[in-house]
């Protein structure tokens, strides 16, 4: 199995009430992840999967997703997102190492 240096999830979980992630933007989130990770060559580094709803739901618009990027020492940093913010994600966050605080998901950090 190989070894990748981050993971990216996102929630695209569909339910019949049609409030969560995956009947909003989860669905083509993931999918422009994909694309944006694959045209980055990016695919081996990062690894990306679905989450099961993490309750967030109720933040996102009708065009965004529950993020999750896990990175360097596995830190986790939860975003709202929609497609057009995919590539900003990619190239700051998971290119560079910048959490993108314009998409922070502020109820889901960590108090220290």
């Amino acid at each position: 199995m190989p070894e990748y240096k981050q993971h990216v999830l996102v929630c695209d979980v569909v339910r019949d009430d049609e409030k969560h992630c995956g009947d909003k933007g989860g669905g083509d989130v993931k999918k422009k992840f994909a694309e944006v990770l694959a045209a980055n060559d990016l695919r081996n580094d990062v690894y990306l999967s679905s989450v099961g709803c993490t309750s967030q739901h109720g933040l996102c618009q009708m065009d965004q997703a529950s993020v999750i990027i896990y990175g360097v020492n596995n830190q986790g940093t939860w975003y709202v997102a929609d497609v057009d913010d995919v590539e900003t994600l990619v190239n700051e966050h998971i290119k560079n190492g910048i959490i993108v605080s314009s998409l922070l998901n502020e109820k889901m950090k960590v108090k220290i």
